[in-house]
């Protein structure tokens, strides 16, 4: 009893560092579970970031394409009734401003003139409205191409961040499992420590009471009558066991 007592305490030892061992294990991969959470949640607020900014992107190129469209349509309806650039009909004007005041014209001559440079500034005036709209077309055009390489970044960066915050989910889901299934080792171990304490405990207590009870010493006077009483049931018939005869020959009566 004492050798199955020690040996099942000697287990509940064994077990009971075992446990340790994966406690200490468990809070190792719960660091790490808190580590890749915190990466986790940081790339997915970066995420979010940059799926704003696109989003904002995206609205600025709506409105810029809006705006565009407006200019193409006006620069469409003015294109047929420009019958030269702003350069070219602005140095004509000032040739004809010149030949009129510098030249001496027939009255028809310089009312015709006049009407001449009055067309000719009607047309620089729509020509100058032309020109400044193509300035801002040129201008939009170049923002839209600044806009789209900003969306793309944007988009690229974000791919790169989600595909990071995958891997730290991932990797934190993993560990997680990981300590589930030691959580479950730990019970099993818990109830073997249970059970294996259970059982020692009742052993030492078996053991104790052993321990308390007192060997009974015959006298051989008591011996004696008792060798008696065996010789006479043997001699009536009645069946001794071997114990028994070895008595009475120990005593000499057979």
């Amino acid at each position: 009893m004492k050798e199955k007592r020690d040996g099942l305490n000697a287990r509940v030892k064994e077990l009971g560092e075992e446990k340790r061992r994966l406690v200490e294990e468990i809070k190792a991969l719960n660091a790490l579970v808190r580590t890749e959470k915190e990466s986790r949640d940081k790339a997915n607020q970066e995420v979010k970031a940059l799926k704003e900014k696109r989003v904002a992107s995206f609205e600025n190129i709506k409105k810029l394409k809006k705006e565009m469209d407006e200019l193409l349509k006006v620069l469409e309806k003015f294109k047929d009734s420009m019958g030269g650039s702003y350069g070219m009909l602005k140095e004509e004007l000032k040739q004809m401003e010149w030949e009129y005041q510098t030249e001496v014209h027939s009255f028809k001559k310089e009312k015709e003139l006049v009407k001449q440079m009055d067309e000719l500034e009607k047309h620089i005036a729509k020509s100058e409205l032309l020109y400044d709209k193509k300035k801002n077309l040129i201008r939009i055009q170049r923002s839209l191409r600044d806009l789209y390489t900003e969306a793309n970044v944007y988009h690229g960066l974000l791919m790169n961040r989600a595909k990071d915050s995958e891997k730290h989910h991932e990797t934190m889901m993993k560990n997680t499992r990981l300590i589930w299934d030691l959580d479950k080792k730990i019970s099993d171990f818990e109830k073997d420590i249970r059970e294996a304490r259970e059982e020692a405990d009742k052993y030492h207590t078996e053991l104790k009471e052993t321990m308390k009870r007192e060997p009974t010493i015959e006298t051989m006077e008591e011996l004696r009558k008792k060798g008696e009483e065996i010789l006479a049931n043997f001699k009536s018939g009645k069946k001794v066991t071997m114990d028994e005869l070895a008595l009475l020959q120990h005593l000499g009566l057979y």
